[in-house]
């Protein structure tokens, strides 16, 4: 196979990761701290190293469920008009995600509350109550999450996808849950959860905003430090989820007037193939560029409505997707015309110098918008990557990285993960009774 031939030229955007400091405190808990005076705030995120990946069958749902009972009842605060009235005090906004691979808890408030936010977060990630009375309200949310997925017109994809490309643990791309685990669940395996994860050395503690990192790191040392270390959790020796052996393709059916194509491989992990990861960015913010041959060829003169191929970032189910909409009697065809394109991707004329600058400079906007503000870098940047990337090695160094990828590199990239390889292909569309075709 022939490599790719294009030439870089010099880039004139310039981007680098925010600035901070990490320290490990005694009980293994990361400290993160980036300063920011820009504006009187500070965001405080804890980060866990958990989420649907790490559950089981009679476990999945239970990171979610825990995520809606962070912000409930603890030792400090025991019940909700406690926990409301305080954060009403502080004047802080809070949220949190579950992701299949992280969860995420996080406030905002003014810098002068600092020490005190510090403190509400230490009781709500330590000590939470697990009321079962909240729990049953919860539980009522949580359901109704359930059951407006269920009416999702891609819920049926969504499923497929699960059982064919996560056929060994489908729960594990599953963060909603299921319904058994959902109804269910009680304190006692809300606490076993909780042993399990939410421990100091599986957490990272984020601080960014209008703070000095000394009294940061002296502040976070004194509020976490007696935090018990946990030592149980299994996150880093999960295997690999993301299986495709063989050429697959399945038909699913949508209600009318939905149509919608897409085609996947395995991808590299970020833990293990990071190298890959970066000409992989590279590639995909290419297909993304409307002037250049994958949008012309399937959208301009082809029957998608919009498509696009893209490497999605993770640990231990990564994977390289082509997808479009399109109208529901040209689902085959275009299946079969972005079939023909992904055999193209390898042909040295498919990319070009300019289309190769105009990709990276995309990723690095995209990198500039991920960190607009301190409460960006908090919640949208670093948790992400301490998480998956196993550190924030990779989040700082990641612009040089992408400017040292070369041609062979993505060339490499296409021949190791695409060329010849199994894939996995999903067809949408009304299917008028022929489930089986």
């Amino acid at each position: 196979m022939k490599a790719l031939i294009f030439l870089f030229i010099p880039l004139v955007l310039a981007v680098s990761a925010a600035d901070f400091e990490t320290r490990l405190l005694g009980n293994g808990l990361t400290v993160i701290v980036s300063p920011d005076d820009t504006s009187p705030v500070v965001t405080i995120c804890i980060a866990v190293k958990t989420g649907a990946t790490c559950e089981t069958p009679e476990t999945n749902g239970l990171a979610h469920f825990y995520e809606h009972m962070f912000f409930k009842g603890n030792e400090a605060l025991p019940d909700q008009t406690a926990y409301n009235l305080r954060m009403g005090e502080l004047g802080i906004i809070r949220n949190g995600t579950t992701a299949t691979e992280k969860v995420q808890y996080f406030i905002t408030l003014g810098s002068e509350n600092f020490q005190e936010g510090l403190e509400f977060m230490y009781d709500a990630i330590t000590s939470p109550l697990f009321d079962m009375e909240e729990m049953e309200r919860e539980r009522e949310v949580i359901m109704n999450e359930h059951d407006r997925g269920l009416a999702h017109p891609f819920y049926n994809l969504t499923l497929a996808r699960e059982k064919v490309i996560y056929a060994d643990a489908p729960w594990r791309k599953s963060p909603i849950g299921v319904p058994e685990v959902i109804r269910a669940a009680a304190p006692p395996a809300m606490h076993a959860f909780q042993e399990l994860y939410y421990t100091p050395d599986n957490s990272a503690l984020i601080i960014t905003g209008d703070v000095d990192y000394e009294e940061a790191f002296r502040l976070s040392e004194e509020q976490f430090r007696d935090w018990e270390y946990g030592g149980r959790s299994n996150y880093d020796s999960l295997p690999r989820l993301i299986r495709i052996e063989r050429d697959t393709t399945v038909f699913v059916d949508s209600p009318s007037g939905a149509g919608y194509v897409s085609v996947v491989y395995e991808g590299p992990s970020i833990s293990t193939d990071p190298g890959d990861s970066y000409p992989a960015d590279i590639w995909g913010s290419y297909l993304s560029l409307m002037s250049r041959e994958f949008y012309t060829d399937l959208v301009t003169n082809g029957p998608f409505i919009n498509v696009y191929g893209s490497y999605f970032t993770q640990r231990f189910s990564p994977s390289i997707t082509f997808a479009g909409m399109v109208p529901p009697d040209k689902a085959e065809e275009a299946l079969d015309l972005l079939l023909e394109e992904i055999q193209q991707l390898q042909s040295p004329d498919y990319y070009d110098e300019e289309g190769i600058l105009l990709a990276k400079e995309e990723l690095f906007r995209h990198r500039i918008l991920a960190e607009e503000t301190s409460r960006d870098i908090a919640v949208e940047s670093m948790p992400f990557w301490w998480v998956v990337a196993g550190s924030l090695d990779y989040y700082a160094t990641y612009q040089d990285s992408l400017n040292a990828v070369e041609p062979e590199d993505i060339s490499e990239f296409l021949e190791t993960w695409i060329v010849n390889k199994p894939r996995a292909a999903f067809v949408l569309m009304p299917l008028d009774g022929e489930e089986n075709r």
